[in-house]
């Protein structure tokens, strides 16, 4: 069709995105609780969970550019805020193994705090969860509050918050926009297959499993003959948009 490559390198590295500590906790949290993980006791690691913990503390009321790399506002981001709560959470597994006390107090006080800037995101008359604090914008990747086990999926706010998002942002063919408002390139125009894989997860969590089921099969269709996913989709023609092949597409 003639496109071309549009740059080489990313900005992104120049942006601020505070879901990192947490996202490090989260990954860092089988090494200490999976029996099947055998080796020499991981004491050792102790003071880095530590210093992360320590900067969700530091970086809780900063406002970043969030999971999508806005480059033209910064906000308190509710997907940052729920890696602070899981970060948190993971550090209090931590410390509750090894039996530290100040580490246990600290990663209780953190949850608490993570707890309630998730919920000043909450639209009480809408039912949803909004992309940051003080937005009515609505983000596809919220739908992690039910597959993160934030909200329990057996809850009429889980079910209420699916539907919303769903309502807004999927598509006919089943197909999911990141969000639908102009960013720093105007209203976005295709797809994030992420983001209907998620939504596909937390089908399966909320019990909708042939919903599910039906959705992830017409996914997978959109991988190239090699079977290669791209990270966008456009959802009239089911043709491929954006870096490709896209690793979190496949994962």
């Amino acid at each position: 069709m003639g496109n071309k490559p549009v740059r080489i390198g990313n900005q992104a590295y120049e942006h601020i995105q505070n879901d990192v500590y947490g996202q490090v906790l989260v990954s860092l949290l089988p090494l200490f609780v999976d029996s099947r993980l055998i080796q020499e006791d991981k004491v050792h690691l102790l003071p880095l969970v530590k210093r992360i913990l320590k900067k969700i503390e530091s970086t809780m009321d900063e406002p970043d550019a969030g999971l999508w790399e806005f480059r033209n506002k910064a906000q308190l981001h509710s997907y940052t805020f729920l890696f602070h709560w899981a970060g948190s959470k993971a550090g209090l597994k931590i410390a509750e193994m090894y039996k530290d006390y100040e580490m246990i107090s600290n990663a209780e006080k953190l949850v608490k705090q993570s707890i309630k800037r998730i919920e000043s995101c909450y639209d009480e008359e809408r039912g949803v969860y909004t992309q940051a604090a003080g937005v009515s914008n609505l983000d596809a990747s919220l739908l992690q509050l039910v597959t993160m086990n934030y909200l329990d999926p057996s809850s009429e706010r889980a079910q209420k918050h699916v539907k919303v998002l769903e309502e807004a942002l999927k598509t006919d063919e089943g197909l999911f926009y990141r969000y639908k408002h102009a960013d720093d390139f105007g209203k976005p125009e295709t797809t994030f297959l992420i983001c209907a894989f998620w939504y596909v997860e937390a089908l399966a969590y909320l019990g909708r499993m042939e919903e599910a089921i039906e959705i992830f099969e017409k996914l997978i269709s959109y991988s190239n003959h090699l079977g290669l996913l791209s990270e966008d989709v456009e959802a009239k023609n089911g043709s491929q948009w954006g870096n490709f092949p896209q690793a979190y597409s496949h994962v």
